[in-house]
């Protein structure tokens, strides 16, 4: 993980942009890392995060670098004629993160509070970061191990426990920026995830070859 993203200081007031209005709370002064991983804990929302365009830019260049970067690394242990071209990896990479916060953006506007979208998002790509982190290093340790290993085994249940929490975290944010139920929160990350997954996949994954 970068060094600088751990430790960047960043003014935390738990302010919430809402409509020109802002509710501040006791000021503190948390890094970067610490903020998103309270919101991965569940301690802390969207509302804790900083109002900062900037920061938001920040989350997204991390992201998209880190998504960028693993995809040599794992096309490495793809069967060679099931590979799908790393320029088509890229374009589906872009295409669901764009529409990732096209798509939050229109939900926030319909509920009338587009003026959270800034921190909403920056939690969202921010605890996407601390997540992406180990479910790349793990997806690594399943593709570069035997398919019955022990590691192999360990890690594909790992992974299905990360990918769970992100779901729940996922949820949880959408359900403070929305105003809706825990429940509702959670099936509309599912629904961002797979539904993206599978219109990337439809629109720029090449379709499995002919037996």
């Amino acid at each position: 993980m970068p060094a600088f993203f751990m430790s960047a200081l960043v003014p935390v007031a738990g302010i919430w942009h809402n409509g020109g209005r802002f509710e501040v709370k006791e000021p503190a002064l948390k890094p970067l890392f610490t903020l998103f991983w309270q919101i991965c804990r569940f301690r802390s929302g969207p509302e804790d995060v900083p109002y900062a365009p900037a920061l938001l830019g920040l989350m997204l260049v991390l992201v998209l670098t880190l998504g960028l970067s693993s995809i040599p690394l794992l096309s490495a242990y793809d069967d060679p004629a099931k590979a799908v071209p790393a320029a088509q990896q890229v374009i589906a990479l872009l295409f669901s993160v764009s529409s990732w916060m096209v798509i939050l953006y229109g939900l926030l506007r319909f509920m009338n509070h587009t003026a959270r979208y800034v921190q909403t998002m920056t939690a969202a790509l921010g605890t996407d970061l601390i997540f992406g982190i180990p479910q790349v290093v793990l997806y690594w340790l399943l593709l570069s191990s035997p398919a019955q290993s022990t590691v192999a085994m360990l890690a594909q249940s790992i992974l299905l426990g990360v990918y769970i929490w992100d779901m729940l975290v996922k949820g949880a944010i959408y359900s403070r920026a929305l105003d809706i139920g825990r429940l509702q929160g959670n099936l509309l990350s599912l629904a961002l995830s797979f539904g993206l997954f599978m219109l990337s996949s439809l629109l720029f994954l090449p379709p499995p070859p002919a037996p």
